[in-house]
């Protein structure tokens, strides 16, 4: 049987790394604008279909329609661009799930 031999704390080796040091600010500025980009380009590969729609609907949207009929449908004159988006990934759940012909198998 092996036993381990616990050194105490003045005995511990030290590592030391020639030219590492700590990132600091700038470091870690950059370190959360690379966690921005991975998270930018995830959502993009997930919605950016759906957001390129809906920012198009949007600048297309006060030229077909009046301002009636958005007032009516939205609730405002004007169309935000939230409702217009949260509209469009319904949809685009929605089409999702009756076109993938395997969801819910028969048996």
């Amino acid at each position: 049987m092996v036993e381990a031999e616990i050194l105490p704390p003045e005995h511990e080796p030290r590592v030391h790394v020639a030219g590492a040091r700590a990132p600091g600010w700038f470091g870690a500025g950059l370190a959360l604008l690379t966690v921005a980009a991975a998270f930018s380009v995830g959502f993009m590969a997930l919605f950016g279909r759906t957001l390129f729609a809906a920012v198009l609907a949007s600048l297309v949207w006060p030229w077909v329609f009046s301002p009636e009929f958005t007032a009516w449908v939205f609730g405002a004159p004007r169309v935000a661009f939230w409702k217009i988006l949260v509209l469009f990934l319904a949809l685009d759940v929605i089409a999702r799930l009756f076109l993938r012909r395997n969801l819910w198998p028969r048996r």
